[in-house]
């Protein structure tokens, strides 16, 4: 997605930008006052002015009452209306079986420009053969007794992911893995070896996939307090946020502060990783190994 116009056709970055939007227009004016003037509730406003996951897409009328209580002229109106209109369309994987930060998540990196991830553990799921997300997701799974055909979906979902991002040719990923996750022995040997056969692949396609591999020998590093975590960038609707995900919450964080943070440790990140070329020497080195 290349172009303005076919950014907020995306649901979710629809759904962000009208939130921002709303945010603007309400200025400094009590969620309060604004609620009681178009006869509603503030904590209805507040879910009107988050994208995220928590967010809620105002009623026709309610947005309707509420821009003309803001005095928002007919052909502003008229481009807001239509963000509402676009954000409550579903994307492929909402009814399904997900949390809604997650269906967040998905959204974005359908509609993202970049995406840089970090993995301290595992390889990151676009990457992922069906194996391994298997053997992955059963394991994380197991504290939840997670019954097999949820296991199966979650699974699925991961695959169509990866599916969707190959077919569009975009977001371009840069993704910093961390040595010991290419050791880490997930699923079995020849799983393992699948797997970094498919990430050697994929790094071959440069348009789609930077890959960048955090040696043992780089020693301490900016990153070390975190597992992981995911800068997503759609940068025609000037959309950016974090996503760190966790066994019991996941958290998007679009405060400028917070997102030049995260900005700023990927990019030593990126200086202590090996770089593209010799990333790949030492995968095919690991692969080697599992041979069978």
């Amino acid at each position: 997605m290349t172009s303005k116009a076919t950014s907020l056709q995306a649901p979710t970055v629809a759904r962000w930008v009208l939130a921002r939007e709303l945010r603007r227009l309400r200025g400094d004016r009590s969620f309060t006052g604004v609620a009681k003037a178009i006869r509603s509730q503030g904590s209805s406003l507040a879910r009107w002015e988050s994208g995220k996951a928590d967010g809620q897409v105002p009623g026709v009328h309610s947005l309707e009452r509420l821009l003309a209580h803001y005095e928002v002229g007919s052909e502003e109106t008229a481009r807001i209306m239509e963000l509402r209109e676009t954000a409550r369309t579903p994307g492929w994987w909402q009814g399904r079986d997900i949390g809604k930060p997650y269906g967040t998540f998905i959204g974005l990196e359908s509609a993202a420009s970049d995406i840089c991830a970090y993995e301290a553990q595992i390889i990151p799921g676009l990457l992922q053969t069906e194996d391994y997300a298997h053997a992955v997701t059963r394991a994380v799974s197991a504290p939840d007794r997670a019954p097999a055909d949820d296991i199966a979906d979650r699974v699925a979902i991961r695959m169509r992911r990866q599916e969707e991002w190959i077919a569009r040719r975009t977001p371009h990923l840069w993704a910093i893995v961390a040595e010991g996750a290419l050791h880490s022995l997930v699923g079995s040997s020849d799983v393992m070896y699948g797997q970094l056969q498919r990430v050697l692949e994929l790094s071959e396609e440069q348009d789609l996939l930077t890959l960048q591999v955090l040696p043992f020998t780089a020693g301490a590093h900016a990153a070390m307090e975190v597992s992981a975590f995911t800068l997503i960038d759609v940068s025609d609707a000037g959309l950016s946020t974090v996503y760190l995900e966790g066994p019991t919450a996941d958290i998007f964080m679009d405060d400028p502060k917070d997102v030049t943070t995260y900005r700023r440790s990927f990019e030593h990140l990126r200086k202590a990783a090996l770089n593209s070329p010799d990333s790949r020497a030492l995968i095919t080195e690991i692969a080697e190994g599992l041979s069978p």
